[in-house]
C-alpha cells in the first residue's frame, strides 16, 4: 500500500498564492521620503540657502506612517522675482541654481487664493516662502514524492516573494533630492511626537531627540530627483535563484536538475554579509525520483566594483539531507556535512537590487570512495538589499 499523502488541491494552491502575492505587493510607494537622523545633522550644518540641494532620502511606502500635510504656498507676487532667484514651476520662485535641474519630480501643489510671496536675495537670510515654525524520511519512494512535494511549494513561495521584494525595491528611490531652500521639513521625535521646520529654519538644536525625518514631494516647490544612488547592500538581504544543481550518489551516479537557492542575512557594511543559505532540489533521473535540501551558514565579500559589475568570493557551509530510489538510481537516505565556496558576479540594477552569478562548489568531507566528495554547480539570481 502506498504511505503517498494526497496532492493539495489545487484550487487551495492557487488561492494561498494568490493571497500572498496581494500581501507582499499591497504597500505601494508614495511622495513621501525618509530622511536619517545623520543626513539632518549634516543639512544643519549647511548654509540655509544651499541645503536644498542635495539630501540623501529614501521613499517611502504608503503603508508606512505619514506626517500631517502642510498647506500650499502662496504664489509670488507679480514682476520680476529679486536677485538670485528665476521664475520656476507654477511661477514659484527658486534659487537661479536650481534652474539646471530642470521641472521637478513633483509638481508642487497649486495655491488658489491670491497672496503675497515674500522673498529676499539669496546673499541673504531667505525667509517667509513657506517655512513652517516647529513642530527527515523513510527513503520509500511515496515518502520521496511527498517530500519533493513540498520542496517545490517552498520554492514557488519563496520565488513569490523574491520577485514581490524586487519589484518593490527595484523601483523604489534612494538618492539624492532637491527641494527648496525652505521646503518644509516633518521631524519625528523619539516620544511619537511630531513637528515641522522650513528647512532654512533647521538648527542642531532642535535635533536633541530627532530620530528621523520626512519630506514631501507634494510640498513646497515640489521635489527634484538629482540621481539614485550607487547598490547599497548595508542591511538586511533577501537572495534567491535558479540554476544547475547535482546530487552525488553511490556508484557515480550524479542526477543533474533545476535547483533552487534562497538566502536571508544582513550586510554589517557595504561589502561583506553573512546569510543563512538554502538549497532545494527535486526531480526525477533514470526512472527514479530523489531529493537534496541544504541548509547552511555563507560569507560573502565584494572587494572588486568595475563600474556596476560588482565580484568577490564566498565560502559556508552545513548540512544536507537527501534520498533517492526507484529506477536505476541507488536506493539512499541520509544526512552530511558540506563545505561551499566558489564566487559571485553582480550587476547592479537599483540601489537596493543586483543580478547575481554564482559558481558554487561543495565538498563532502563525509563522502564514501564510491561517492564524488566534490559537486559542482551555478544559478543566476536576484539580491534585493
Amino acid at each position: 500500500m502506498s504511505t503517498r499523502r494526497p496532492p493539495i488541491p489545487a484550487h487551495l494552491r492557487l488561492q494561498a498564492l494568490t493571497t500572498l502575492i496581494a500581501v507582499l505587493t499591497s504597500g505601494c510607494l508614495g511622495h513621501h521620503y525618509d530622511v536619517s537622523r545623520g543626513e539632518l545633522e549634516r543639512l544643519a550644518q549647511q548654509p540655509p540657502q544651499t541645503r536644498g540641494q542635495n539630501i540623501y532620502a529614501v521613499q517611502q511606502f504608503t503603508t508606512d506612517s505619514e506626517p500631517e500635510a502642510t498647506g500650499p504656498w502662496y504664489p509670488p507676487q507679480e514682476g520680476a522675482p529679486p536677485p538670485g532667484y528665476s521664475m520656476g514651476l507654477h511661477g514659484y520662485w527658486v534659487p537661479d541654481f536650481y534652474i539646471d535641474f530642470g521641472a521637478p519630480y513633483y509638481d508642487p501643489p497649486v495655491y488658489t487664493r491670491p497672496s503675497v510671496h515674500d522673498a529676499s536675495p539669496v546673499s541673504g537670510n531667505v525667509s517667509g516662502v513657506g517655512s513652517a515654525g516647529s513642530s527527515s524520511s523513510s527513503g520509500s519512494v511515496g515518502n520521496v514524492g511527498n517530500v519533493g512535494e513540498a520542496i517545490v511549494v517552498v520554492i514557488v513561495i519563496g520565488v513569490v516573494v523574491g520577485i514581490a521584494l524586487a519589484a518593490t525595491e527595484g523601483a523604489r528611490y534612494e538618492g539624492a533630492v532637491a527641494v527648496h531652500p525652505q521646503h518644509p521639513v516633518h521631524l519625528w521625535h523619539r516620544n511619537g511626537r511630531q513637528s515641522t521646520v522650513g528647512l532654512d529654519q533647521l538648527t542642531p538644536d532642535q535635533l536633541g531627540d530627532v530620530e528621523r525625518a520626512t519630506l514631501s514631494g507634494r510640498e513646497g516647490a515640489g521635489m527634484w530627483l538629482r540621481g539614485a544612488a550607487p547598490l547599497n547592500r548595508a542591511g538586511f538581504s533577501y537572495q534567491f535563484g535558479a540554476g544547475e544543481d547535482r546530487l552525488a550518489l553511490p556508484g557515480g551516479e550524479n542526477p543533474r536538475s533545476l535547483g533552487f537557492r534562497f538566502a536571508l542575512g544582513y550586510y554589517p557594511v557595504k561589502q561583506f554579509g553573512l546569510l543563512t543559505d538554502t538549497r532545494l532540489q527535486t526531480g526525477d533521473f533514470n526512472g527514479g525520483s530523489f531529493y537534496n535540501v541544504r541548509l547552511g551558514l555563507e560569507a560573502q565579500w565584494f572587494p572588486l566594483a568595475i563600474w556596476r559589475l560588482h565580484l568577490g568570493p564566498f565560502v559556508g557551509g552545513g548540512q544536507s539531507w537527501s534520498a533517492s530510489e526507484g529506477g536505476a538510481l541507488p536506493t539512499t537516505s541520509g544526512a552530511r556535512p558540506y563545505v561551499s565556496f566558489g564566487a559571485i558576479a553582480e550587476i547592479e540594477i537599483a540601489t537596493r537590487l543586483g543580478l547575481t552569478f554564482r559558481w558554487n562548489q561543495d565538498w563532502l568531507p563525509t563522502a564514501t570512495p564510491n561517492t564524488r566528495d566534490m559537486i559542482s554547480s551555478w544559478s543566476v539570481g536576484l539580491s534585493v538589499y
